[in-house]
C-alpha cells in the first residue's frame, strides 16, 4: 500500500458559493494501476474546521491515499492553513482547472487539463480501473450520478470545458477529477523511474 497522505484542493471557483466536494481514493498498489474510489463527501454549509478535522479523521479510518477537494468558497486560505498546520496534513497542493494543456504542462500538476482529465477518467471507468465500495453512500452515489451528468461545453473563445447543466452540482465530480489527477501523476512519475 502506498503510505501517502495527499490533499490536492482546487481554488479556481471562489465566487462565494456553498458547497465544498471531497473525494479520496486508494491506488491499488498490485500492479494494475486500478483505482478504488473510498471517500466522497460534500459540505453544503458549516465552519471550514469541521471540514478540516473531517478531513484528519478520513485519514485515521478510511485510509486514502489521496484526496481532492473542490472549493467554491472565497476563504480557501483559511482551510490551507487549517490542514496545514492544525491537523498536519502532510501535502497540500494547489491546483487550478484549465484547458487543453500541452503534455509537459499536464506533467508539472500545478494545473489540472480538465477535458484531458474527463476523457482519462471516463476511459478508466471504460476499462473497469474504477471502483466503489460495496456500500455506497448518498454522497458516493451523488459522485457517480455526476460523473454520468457531465456535459462537453465550448467556452467562448472555443475551447472545450466539461461542467454540469445549470442547477446541477459537480463538486464531487470535479473532486474526483483532482484526485485521479494526481494519481495520474504518480502513475506517471513511477513509470519515469523504472
Amino acid at each position: 500500500m502506498i503510505s501517502l497522505k495527499v490533499v490536492m484542493i482546487d481554488p479556481s471557483d471562489l465566487t462565494g458559493g456553498d458547497a465544498l466536494g471531497i473525494m479520496g481514493a486508494q491506488l491499488k498498489n498490485d500492479g494494475s494501476n486500478k483505482i478504488e474510489f473510498k471517500l466522497a463527501k460534500q459540505f453544503w454549509h458549516g465552519p471550514l474546521s469541521s471540514v478540516a478535522k473531517y478531513i484528519q479523521g478520513v485519514h485515521k479510518t478510511v485510509h486514502p491515499n489521496f484526496v481532492g477537494m473542490e472549493i467554491n468558497r472565497k476563504d480557501d486560505k483559511k482551510t490551507f492553513r487549517l490542514l496545514r498546520e492544525k491537523h498536519k496534513l502532510s501535502f497540500i497542493q494547489g491546483v487550478k482547472t484549465s484547458a487543453n494543456l500541452t503534455e509537459k504542462t499536464r506533467q508539472m500538476g500545478y494545473t489540472m487539463d480538465k477535458p484531458f482529465m474527463v476523457k482519462w477518467m471516463r476511459t478508466k471507468k471504460k476499462d473497469h480501473e474504477l471502483s466503489f465500495p460495496s456500500i455506497v453512500t448518498t454522497d458516493m452515489q451523488e459522485f457517480i450520478d455526476q460523473i454520468a451528468k457531465i456535459t462537453e461545453f465550448k467556452t467562448m473563445g472555443g475551447a472545450t470545458t466539461y461542467k454540469a447543466y445549470r442547477g446541477q452540482h459537480d463538486d464531487l465530480f470535479i473532486a474526483g477529477l483532482h484526485c485521479c489527477n494526481f494519481i495520474r501523476l504518480w502513475i506517471d512519475q513511477q513509470a519515469r523511474l523504472r
